[in-house]
């Protein structure tokens, strides 16, 4: 393994930022060999080159966190978080009045100029849009000789699963077997959860420092410069989420609770994000009932589909609903809110 990369790893172990993982440094090195084999020039070899590496597993583990390092002393590299890469590859097409699949390799020559290793962050296909357009981009990738590290949750088999046209994005699923290095990341350990456990996750009362705090652990969980706005779709209502990453989300609790959402709205964002970081929740009086009745709904869809949450409040748990009609069914919320946060105090 390149010497700077295994000492940046260590670097962390030593700082007792991260716990020394086996698996993580065996990614490592895997990911420095197929790198080499890719420089290389082989005359007469049957060794593989394959045009990049394709990490997946679950959330958490440290995918993009390895990515990351390798690339870090790589001349020439870039990492785009694939909604950031796909926003900016349509409004390319979109601007220019020529042919799309020129417009397409004048935007990877592009690229390929100034870069030869791209790192892209989370892949996921959501739309058919992008499901029909990602085997373009990754043949030009392979064109233009840039070799690509993928992090992504999803086994490429999985990618795109159940989506419309489904058939027609297969040929990309056959390309990245067939070009990538796929690698799976076991890993029973939960990095992500770790940190949770290991911070403060339920902030009150409502003030500069705490709003602080709360906006601190946000930016410790993302990359600031992948942050993009999503969009989760239920029949013909829209939530729109203005900062987040694929499986992370911050928002207002008006933005979810003042506004006419169901279950089935609260349902969709539990499956789209495993962290929702929520601000400036209220305390609950009778003029706020229905407000309350939906927070409680949205409490219960995160419980139940497994998603962390990180709150900013007025006030304590305890003291959160003051609604008589309501007492009963709170306090299964204020239960499930206390194993979903960690708090830095005793309950009341």
């Amino acid at each position: 393994m390149n010497d700077s990369v295994e000492k940046h790893y260590n670097n962390f172990v030593e700082s007792n930022l991260i716990v020394y993982d086996k698996k993580q440094v065996e990614l490592l090195k895997t990911i420095n060999k197929v790198f080499k084999q890719f420089k290389k020039i082989y005359f007469f070899s049957n060794i593989k080159k394959y045009q990049g590496i394709y990490v997946y597993g679950s959330v958490g583990i440290g995918k993009t966190f390895i990515l990351n390092l390798f690339i870090q002393n790589i001349e020439g590299r870039k990492k785009y978080h694939f909604n950031h890469f796909m926003i900016n590859l349509h409004a390319f097409i979109h601007n220019i009045n020529k042919n799309k699949d020129s417009n397409l390799e004048s935007y990877i020559k592009g690229i390929a100029k100034k870069y030869n290793v791209i790192f892209i962050d989370e892949l996921h296909i959501f739309n058919i849009v992008d499901a029909l357009l990602i085997k373009k981009i990754f043949i030009l990738f392979q064109k233009y000789k840039i070799f690509i590290l993928i992090s992504s949750n999803f086994i490429p088999n999985e990618l795109y699963k159940d989506g419309l046209q489904r058939n027609d994005f297969l040929p990309f699923i056959e390309f990245i077997e067939e070009n990538f290095k796929v690698l799976h990341l076991q890993q029973m350990q939960d990095y992500r959860r770790l940190m949770l456990n290991q911070s403060k996750t339920y902030f009150t009362p409502i003030n500069d420092k705490t709003n602080h705090e709360f906006n601190k652990l946000f930016e410790r969980f993302v990359d600031k410069g992948q942050i993009y706005i999503r969009k989760i779709q239920t029949k013909s209502r829209t939530i729109r989420f203005e900062k987040c990453t694929s499986n992370i989300a911050y928002c207002k609790f008006k933005d979810l609770c003042l506004t006419n959402l169901g279950h089935e709205d609260y349902r969709n964002i539990a499956r789209a994000f495993s962290l929702i970081f929520i601000a400036d929740v209220p305390q609950f009086t009778n003029s706020e009932f229905d407000q309350c009745r939906r927070f409680i709904s949205l409490i219960d869809m995160l419980y139940d589909k497994r998603c962390s949450v990180v709150l900013l409040a007025q006030y304590p748990i305890n003291q959160l609903c003051l609604i008589k009609n309501l007492s009963k069914e709170f306090k299964r919320t204020a239960s499930r809110l206390y194993e979903m946060t960690i708090i830095n105090s005793e309950k009341k």
